[in-house]
């Protein structure tokens, strides 16, 4: 079971790198851009090296005890070293200078060695699964070789969480700023790893009794989940869109329910408004409703002529739940004026009669453009409002 839930983890990480390497690897080559791959190849190697089933496969390829550990976390400590790389990038303001990358590439290298030197030199078998502390907890080169890497991602955690955290607030795009939640969430995360993972190393050393779960591969599974969400943060805006468009798409659905009475009574009155689709994805739902929301508001818009001043008037002053009520009510009345005038003639604000014929031939023909359904959203969710007020006031009657 537990070697089942590391491997679930390891396919998810997996998932999330080769999506985002995908993705990247597209764009045109930056600083960020290969930090930004770096980071997430690293950890993905490190996630399969981290296998309790492959560390000692790498002992005996290599004849050097704790060869399959020290890899491993080496490639963690590249990872959040590209990491806070692309942090730092990202963030830091035009005006002051970019983050030194030799500086921090010789912190990690330094830190890797050392780990190495440690851990090589204590001469400890990678044999003993999730025991390893347990076992070797009182030796004091296993300690550095922890200790080391504890220090190191806990000041890159700290460091991002602090950015992450300050430019929070600056987020106006909506995968931006789920993305920066997510990031602070797997800072927390991985500080809590550390903290377990510390609190482990120092109760062996003592011969203290070891936290919940030291004996198991807790640490491992609270560390990946935490890196997880450091990998989906920076790169929802790769995956999000794919795996919100079935709830996106549904919504749609729902929408273009909820328009339709409203849609049908205008379209009736005026068929004109029915124009042939030009858009090359008129069979998607989404641009179904983007024509949909066009042709209500320009059956609205043929309406005001024949909207009563009263009713307008009592819209304007209505509250949000009262105008909804008011506004349908008025189209009620002007689709009735429109029907017994028979539609032949509008009259605009300017005087000049406007027929279905100038309308079909005016040059407000829809550009050839995707819409963005997105930016539609409060007109949606009025017009909805709107047509189930039609759709009642027409079910009393």
């Amino acid at each position: 079971m537990a070697s089942a839930f590391y491997w679930i983890e390891a396919f998810a990480i997996w998932a999330l790198a080769v999506q985002t390497v995908r993705h990247v690897t597209a764009r045109r080559r930056s600083p960020v851009v290969s930090a930004s791959l770096a980071h997430v190849i690293t950890f993905a190697l490190g996630a399969l090296v981290q296998s309790p089933d492959l560390r000692p496969q790498f002992d005996l390829l290599t004849g050097i005890n704790g060869f399959g550990r020290w890899l491993a976390f080496s490639l963690f400590l590249c990872s959040m070293a590209a990491f806070w790389l692309v942090i730092g990038h990202v963030t830091h303001h035009q005006d002051s200078s970019p983050p030194g990358v030799r500086v921090r590439l010789l912190w990690v290298v330094g830190a890797i060695t050392i780990m190495g030197v440690l851990l090589f030199s204590s001469g400890s078998r990678d044999d003993v699964g999730a025991s390893f502390l347990a076992v070797y907890g009182r030796d004091t080169s296993v300690i550095g070789f922890y200790l080391v890497f504890i220090g190191y991602i806990a000041t890159v955690l700290v460091a991002t969480l602090r950015l992450a955290w300050r430019y929070k607030k600056y987020a106006r795009q909506r995968y931006l700023r789920v993305g920066l939640r997510l990031l602070i969430a797997g800072d927390l995360c991985g500080l809590a790893y550390g903290l377990y993972l510390g609190a482990t190393v120092v109760t062996s050393y003592l011969s203290w009794p070891l936290p919940p779960g030291a004996t198991t591969y807790a640490a491992t599974y609270l560390g990946f989940g935490a890196v997880m969400l450091i990998l989906a943060g920076p790169t929802i805006s790769v995956w999000g869109p794919r795996l919100a468009a079935p709830w996106q798409a549904a919504a749609q659905r729902r929408a273009l329910h909820r328009l339709h009475p409203l849609w049908l009574a205008l379209t009736t009155a005026m068929p004109y408004l029915r124009r042939q689709p030009t858009h090359t994805l008129s069979d998607e739902v989404g641009y179904q409703l983007y024509r949909r929301v066009i042709e209500i508001r320009d059956g609205l818009l043929i309406l005001e002529s024949y909207s009563e001043l009263r009713l307008e008037r009592q819209q304007s002053t209505a509250g949000a739940a009262g105008r909804a009520a008011v506004h349908a009510r008025s189209i009620v009345l002007a689709l009735r004026a429109f029907s017994a005038g028979e539609g032949e003639g509008t009259a605009s604000s300017s005087g000049e009669e406007f027929s279905a014929a100038d309308w079909e031939n005016s040059d407000c023909e829809e550009k050839r453009v995707t819409p963005t359904i997105p930016f539609m959203q409060d007109e949606i969710a009025y017009l909805t409002q709107l047509s189930d007020a039609f759709a009642r006031l027409n079910k009393g009657s």
